[in-house]
């Protein structure tokens, strides 16, 4: 296997531990992580954003940003063995979809958390996303 590939496969199983990490977390760990992100960004842009709406929002902008990066991930994986077509885009987007739900079941075990449809759909839109960022450089920049 060459060091394309190796890095590739271990990119991808990396960032799939890290999202187990993650929703392993108790509720209480998982919001002090959030808080924390959030104290980077006051302190960046030197603003408040310790309003219920702000912590929302980034912990929501987690979800979509960790699954556009799977998806980008899991695409460059695929790349390594078969040429990226729609039909790649779709087990992608199915891959990242079944790993969110089950994502999602698994935060059900975990103390302080509990499994949201509308984070598996928003992670759902991350990897989407990820599709068409992909896609858009794909035709930007065509490889040959």
């Amino acid at each position: 296997m060459n060091r394309k590939k190796i890095l590739a496969w271990i990119l991808f199983i990396g960032w799939l531990l890290l999202i187990f990490f993650f929703s392993s977390q108790n509720g209480e760990s998982s919001s002090g992580v959030s808080n924390g992100i959030l104290k980077i960004f006051e302190n960046i842009f030197h603003i408040s954003l310790s309003t219920p709406w702000c912590k929302f929002f980034i912990r929501k902008l987690g979800h979509f940003s960790i699954y556009l990066i799977l998806a980008l991930l899991t695409i460059n994986l695929i790349k390594q063995y078969y040429k990226i077509t729609k039909k790649e885009f779709i087990i992608v987007s199915i891959f990242c979809l079944l790993y969110a739900i089950s994502d999602e079941f698994h935060q059900s075990f975990v103390g302080g958390r509990s499994p949201q449809a509308m984070d598996v759909l928003i992670d759902f839109c991350g990897a989407i996303l990820g599709c068409l960022i992909y896609n858009l450089f794909k035709i930007i920049r065509p490889v040959n």
